[in-house]
């Protein structure tokens, strides 16, 4: 997986499509294959689309990628979701950054975790630069171990 980094943290994420790619490589299938799944059939390119991200999942073709992948509803409902909320932050924060460079990001904190994160960042803020530097390798390791079990 990428290093949190800025470049990196730029870009949209791709958590989507990286997860029907993996379940396509475990079932074996190539990108034709899958796609002789769907009624009626897709394109191969079609397939390499929604895999790169380049074509968001249409909600017709859930079904047949659930089915056609032997993989649970849930779980890539609440990626695409994920996916959703993330790309709509960085869009945010990408318009927000275009007319004041010197800005701070704007993110989206769910209301219920609001006083986590305001906690979490005074504390933060109060450490020493050594606590700080372990604290972030910490975290990034964690989101990097998060995206590859997603």
């Amino acid at each position: 997986m990428e290093n949190l980094n800025k470049k990196s943290l730029s870009k949209s994420p791709n958590w989507v499509g990286s997860f029907i790619r993996q379940k396509r490589e475990e079932k074996h299938l190539s990108q034709k294959e899958l796609g002789q799944k769907f009624t009626p059939p897709v394109t191969t390119q079609f397939v390499s689309n929604l895999e790169r991200g380049i074509t968001p999942v249409p909600a017709v073709h859930i079904n047949a990628l659930v089915k056609g992948l032997d993989m649970n509803e849930h779980e890539l409902m609440a990626l695409m979701e994920k996916e959703y909320a993330a790309k709509l932050t960085h869009k945010i924060a990408g318009q927000h950054s275009e007319h004041n460079h010197d800005a701070p990001a704007v993110l989206v904190i769910p209301k219920h975790d609001e006083e986590f994160f305001k906690w979490t960042v005074q504390s933060y803020n109060n450490l020493s630069d050594v606590d700080r530097a372990q604290f972030r390798a910490q975290i990034q390791s964690w989101f990097e171990l998060s995206l590859k079990r997603a």
